[in-house]
């Protein structure tokens, strides 16, 4: 689909831009649309208020068009929901209060790409990283402009060894390379006090939102923001992630 059906395209869900309204066509049915259509005009079909675009080749249903250059997500799933656990992280006593890259491997069939089109062009794979210790999974924003939004989300649980303990969570942000200023950046989550004492397991779910703007959005092939998410607990005990995934607004 070319960059003009694009452009029109979120004009037309985020501003309702009257421009596009003015060149709206409407017709008793699809049956009856032109053999050919114009590109930059929508085409209802009043036989069920349905809407379309012209592709250059054939007539698209506007929520199709939404769903694949709109929105998306990237959903990175342990064997937690294939019948298995989720991926233990031994938190030792030389880690207390430092924050750490957390560690899950993804299951042979946990990995769910359903990113924006712009995004999927832009990379094969949305992410780096295979989850084991020192190879982190960083989750790559190639693709996304200035007015995209994100939603991170992370399913975890927490077994202390010690009473009242405190388990913090982030994301750690890298910045593209013409970034000013250029230093990495941090956004932190709502932590969770283990007030229950050692005797509970602790649900944590996470939930991040940021927007991307002017320092982690895509400048050139293969520059763009990338994030990683981290945790930092203040007894020792065994962190248990289930899930990370990334719900995207182009």
């Amino acid at each position: 689909m070319s960059q003009i059906i694009r452009s029109e395209i979120k004009k037309e869900v985020r501003k309702l831009d009257s421009k596009i309204c003015k060149i709206a066509r409407s017709f008793d049915n699809v049956s009856d649309f032109p053999t050919e259509g114009r590109e930059g005009t929508i085409y209802i079909d009043k036989s069920d208020n349905s809407i379309y675009f012209w592709d250059g080749s054939a007539y698209t249903p506007f929520s199709t068009v939404v769903a694949s250059d709109i929105q998306g997500y990237y959903a990175l799933l342990s064997p937690y929901y294939f019948g298995g656990v989720g991926t233990q992280m031994n938190i030792a006593v030389e880690d207390i209060d430092t924050w750490l890259d957390i560690e899950m491997v993804i299951d042979p069939l946990g990995l769910s790409d359903f990113r924006p089109t712009d995004m999927q062009s832009a990379s094969a794979v949305g992410h780096t990283g295979d989850g084991t210790t020192g190879d982190p999974i960083v989750f790559t924003l190639e693709g996304l402009g200035l007015s995209a939004s994100c939603n991170f989300r992370a399913s975890l649980s927490f077994d202390p060894d010690e009473d009242g303990g405190r388990l913090d969570s982030r994301m750690y942000v890298e910045r593209h390379s013409a970034a000013v200023p250029s230093d990495d950046f941090f956004l932190e989550a709502t932590g969770v006090s283990m007030e229950s004492g050692a005797e509970e397991v602790y649900a944590n779910y996470v939930n991040i939102q940021f927007f991307v703007g002017d320092t982690i959005n895509t400048i050139g092939p293969g520059d763009a923001g990338k994030i990683k998410f981290q945790i930092k607990s203040s007894v020792a005990g065994v962190l248990s992630t289930n899930e990370i995934a990334l719900f995207i607004q182009a």
